[in-house]
């Protein structure tokens, strides 16, 4: 074969390969939902995705990773919702599906913390004493122990469940609380919102933190 033949075979494969990359692009647009993310209140969890979510498959690598974290996020805050509205029926389906998506996507994708505090949460909401609660704390905690905008959240999950009963997970969230009290007053709200829901140990804990820290905003956190 001449060396024009062999160019000319490089150039199409060439164009095949950028031609099937603009494909897939296209089809993983029009598969998107819009990027959601975890509200800093776990209590007013609203997705803006209200019909079903599409499945993102895995061909559309590399885009099929980041699309099914964000369509797996999107599943988890629907059951979560659903949990609060609807019948034990319709809950246990949804938070079923959700909870395998939410698996799935993370045994691809494990470094998204997002998702590990959902997971989190859907079984928070089913049993705060599974121990997949903690662990799926731990693992938010690990990925992105700096994201600040997850802090309400990881305070919330860790002050309903048995996570405050594991010293390392304890010191992480101590941490967070201290960070809210010296750092991030705007979010102090996040704090009275958690000791509302949490257990007895939560508040315990919560009120022996505060104290360390502010004590002047104790009884704003009892109310």
């Amino acid at each position: 074969m001449t060396s024009s033949g062999k160019f000319r075979i490089l150039l199409t494969a060439l164009a095949l390969i950028i031609g099937s990359y603009a494909m897939v692009s296209a089809i993983a647009e029009m598969m998107a939902l819009e990027r959601t993310t975890l509200p800093a209140d776990p209590t007013k969890i609203s997705p803006r995705w209200t019909g079903d979510v599409p499945s993102s498959p895995a061909t559309l690598s590399p885009f099929g990773s980041e699309l099914e974290s964000n369509h797996a996020l999107i599943s988890a805050l629907q059951a979560i919702q659903s949990g609060q509205q609807n019948s034990a029926s319709v809950r246990s389906l949804k938070h079923d599906d959700a909870v395998g998506r939410v698996r799935r996507t993370l045994s691809t994708s494990p470094y998204n913390s997002e998702l590990w505090l959902a997971l989190a949460l859907l079984q928070a909401q089913r049993d705060p004493h599974d121990p997949v609660v903690v662990e799926a704390l731990r693992m938010a905690y690990y990925i992105a122990p700096n994201d600040g905008r997850l802090i309400p959240v990881r305070i919330d999950i860790a002050s309903r469940s048995d996570a405050l009963a594991i010293p390392d997970v304890k010191d992480l969230v101590r941490n967070d609380v201290q960070l809210i009290l010296t750092r991030r007053p705007e979010s102090k709200s996040a704090l009275v919102s958690a000791y509302r829901r949490a257990s007895d140990l939560g508040k315990a804990f919560l009120e022996g933190a505060v104290e360390s820290v502010d004590p002047s905003f104790l009884a704003t956190l009892r109310g």
